[in-house]
């Protein structure tokens, strides 16, 4: 519910009138991360187990992920003001990952980081183009999300894995630090050259960071729910909502 307040505040313009002009122009800036953040959460919570059983579920998944491809390309050519036509990176965004979701668990490791490491490597090789630029919000969360679902949090999708406490906290940290980070290295420090290129590309991704973050917490902490024990005669809890897809 907090998201969706969040995401009904900036695109209804109602931050600037109750919250200071930096605290309401930061949480416009990462409108993008909270739509795509919610978009995500509720296909893995709600879609994603619904279609396990379903004979036609590749066909309904590629659906959606048209769907979205057609809204987001929409809006790109579209002249609605900028915090709705930004919102085409989160649904391209989607396209993507919607149908990477929907892929059977567990995924190998390196197709893992193979995808991962692919995407960032068109990143840094085309980093000058027009493209990469624009769609930095989108190329970002594609380099994250491997290695959130498939690396670090793989028991979101696989019910059946285990991850280390320790590394999830590293996996988290990271995502608060780092474009905290970043932003102090291009606003504070201001670096030239390649490292000055690298670090503004990462400040421009910085919605990718918040997003992966808000989706892994909502879900951890739904299957941490589910782990606990039932009390003496109580029913057994249900399965977590992000069972295996079949």
């Amino acid at each position: 519910m907090a998201v969706v307040a969040a995401i009904a505040g900036v695109l209804l313009e109602l931050f600037p009138v109750v919250l200071p002009e930096g605290i309401a122009t930061r949480i416009a800036h990462n409108s993008e991360g909270l739509v795509l953040a919610l978009l995500l959460a509720v296909w893995i919570q709600y879609a994603r187990p619904r279609l396990a059983d379903e004979p036609r579920q590749w066909r309904l998944t590629a659906l959606v992920a048209v769907a979205c491809l057609a809204i987001g390309i929409a809006l790109l050519l579209s002249d609605l003001p900028s915090r709705f036509r930004t919102l085409n990176e989160t649904f391209l965004a989607a396209a993507l990952l919607l149908p990477y979701l929907q892929v059977r668990r567990p995924l190998p490791r390196r197709v893992a980081a193979g995808l991962s490491l692919g995407v960032l490597a068109l990143v840094v090789l085309f980093n000058r183009t027009g493209a990469v630029t624009d769609l930095a919000e989108t190329l970002g969360v594609l380099v994250l999300a491997p290695v959130a679902f498939d690396l670090v949090d793989r028991r979101i999708l696989d019910p059946s894995a285990r991850n280390g406490w320790r590394q999830r906290v590293g996996w988290y940290a990271f995502l608060v630090v780092a474009p905290i980070l970043l932003a102090v290295l291009q606003y504070q420090v201001g670096l030239a050259g390649l490292p000055g290129e690298a670090v503004r590309y990462g400040v421009r991704i910085t919605e990718a960071f918040v997003c992966l973050l808000l989706v892994e917490l909502y879900l951890t902490a739904g299957l941490r729910r589910t782990d606990r024990p039932a009390a003496p005669g109580a029913e057994p809890a249900p399965a977590p909502a992000t069972s295996g897809v079949g």
